[in-house]
């Protein structure tokens, strides 16, 4: 059985830090890192820091909910 190499996909655009990641979002960094542990938004590790493509954050906009429901966790209920 002859194996086929599968050539991956070109990034095709420049990978955002953190720190641009989180101002794409209007989010702090410690933030995008909680959504990151969640698996809620796609990143990985190169060269010891967090690298993202914008078509996952524009995916993870896309799949947010359109209101947040800040009250939930309020334990005065407010």
């Amino acid at each position: 059985m002859k194996r086929v190499k599968v050539e991956p996909a070109p990034i095709g655009e420049r990978l955002l830090t953190l720190r641009e990641a989180a101002e794409v979002l209007r989010l702090h960094p410690r933030t995008v890192r909680e959504y990151i542990r969640r698996g809620e938004i796609e990143g990985r590790v190169i060269g010891g820091q967090w690298r993202f493509r914008r078509k996952d954050l524009d995916t993870f906009f896309e799949n947010a909910p359109r209101q947040w429901d800040f009250g939930k966790n309020d334990e005065r209920g407010e």
